[in-house]
């Protein structure tokens, strides 16, 4: 299991010089935050990374020509980093990266690698604004795009529990995570055919760990099956309020909670007592279903010893992506992956083929939605259940 550091360099998950690709090897940067609140949704994102870089090398490298060195850097969830991690890639002399972990990081990283015309991959971004046209020539995004994780989960939630018709919400102080309730909100009522009432509304910081604040005010009442709690918050946003609210008895007050973002390692955190939570994302393991799958999670196990997440698996598409990408070409050059990028199509762990816009350069694929839920008998202490895939067009 490799230690995120920046400047790393890794082949595949051990450390390497970090050649070019004339002497038969091309480097990717890895740019996430590997330090602060998000570290531990960013190491997996960058094992996922590592698993892909891996099983490809493994193979022979890409097209049997160019093995993969992975250089990993951390922007330590500041946009304001971006330019200067994005000149010490170039100076490593990398002009192929993915990351991104939020979508204000996507942006700034698209704008500091456009200078050097490298080539990004928004690996975990979700803002319908980055793409359809792209902020930048050089950055695609294979991250779903809210619109259609919050249509998916809002409608999931409508035909899973029609009863719930009032919402408190806690949300991110940023667009794409209170659009989020927003979207998920018009969904329920297309699919329940009324409105639905919305309680108390509190948006936080997104590297806020204490929400004492806004719990305090959220004191549900009445009947619990027909109270809902919409969380558009992840990591250890979820970890410092599931913390901070269990004590209070307020997660017992509502018939369901439901979240956007990822559940997954603050539920693996508790221990087997991680409450029920309605999710939605990219990919949960347990959801899918085809050989490919199995082969991911086989290799992710074997790497880690513990079952990827939605965050692994977009890093380990990211990288499957590149591969294709520069099969395709023939060529390293960022400027011809680029243009190989354009429509190309990929087969995913999670069924649908992800196809990337030629103009859009959105990656289309799928969404699933699932119930997480503390278990001790299960993998890691979560039960996945209640699984849809919702396939995107394009």
């Amino acid at each position: 299991m490799a230690l995120a550091l920046s400047g790393l360099v890794l082949s595949g998950c051990g450390k390497s010089e970090g050649a070019s690709s004339d002497d038969g090897s091309v480097k990717v940067g890895v740019v996430l935050p590997f330090s602060g609140v998000q570290a531990t949704i960013a190491k997996l994102e960058g094992q996922g990374a590592e698993v892909a870089a891996t099983m490809i090398n493994d193979e022979g490298g890409i097209d049997g020509k160019w093995k993969i060195d992975l250089v990993e850097v951390d922007d330590q969830l500041d946009p304001a980093r971006s330019a200067t991690v994005v000149r010490d890639l170039n100076d490593q002399g990398v002009q192929l990266a993915v990351g991104g972990q939020t979508s204000d990081l996507c942006k700034s990283s698209a704008e500091a690698s456009q200078r050097f015309n490298m080539t990004f991959i928004g690996a975990h971004c979700t803002s319908p604004e980055l793409v359809d046209p792209p902020i930048t020539d050089n950055f695609f995004m294979i991250g779903q795009q809210m619109t259609d994780l919050a249509t998916a989960i809002g409608t999931g939630l409508a035909k899973r529990y029609p009863d719930v018709d009032t919402w408190d919400v806690v949300t991110y102080d940023v667009e794409v995570m209170r659009g989020s309730w927003d979207i998920a909100k018009q969904a329920m009522e297309a699919e329940l055919g009324h409105e639905v009432q919305v309680g108390e509304q509190y948006s936080v910081p997104i590297g806020a760990t204490s929400m004492r604040k806004e719990i305090s005010g959220l004191v549900s009442s009445g009947d619990k099956t027909k109270r809902g709690l919409f969380l558009g918050i992840y990591g250890a946003g979820t970890t410092s309020f599931i913390q901070q609210a269990k004590p209070t008895g307020l997660l017992d007050e509502y018939g369901v909670l439901a979240q956007t973002g990822v559940y997954w390692p603050t539920a693996t955190s508790l221990d087997g007592q991680a409450p029920a939570i309605y999710n939605v994302h990219d990919y949960f393991y347990a959801c899918q279903d085809d050989p490919e799958n199995d082969e991911f999670v086989a290799a992710f196990e074997k790497a880690t010893g513990e079952k990827p997440d939605a965050g692994a698996y977009q890093s380990y598409l990211a990288i499957k992506l590149l591969e294709a990408a520069v099969t395709e070409a023939g060529s390293t050059d960022t400027a011809d992956v680029q243009e190989a990028l354009k429509g190309l199509s990929i087969e995913t762990p999670m069924g649908p083929t992800m196809e990337i816009g030629a103009e859009s350069h959105a990656g289309t694929g799928g969404v699933t939605t699932a119930l997480l839920q503390g278990d001790p008998k299960a993998p890691q202490g979560v039960s996945i259940t209640e699984c849809d895939v919702f396939p995107v067009g394009d």
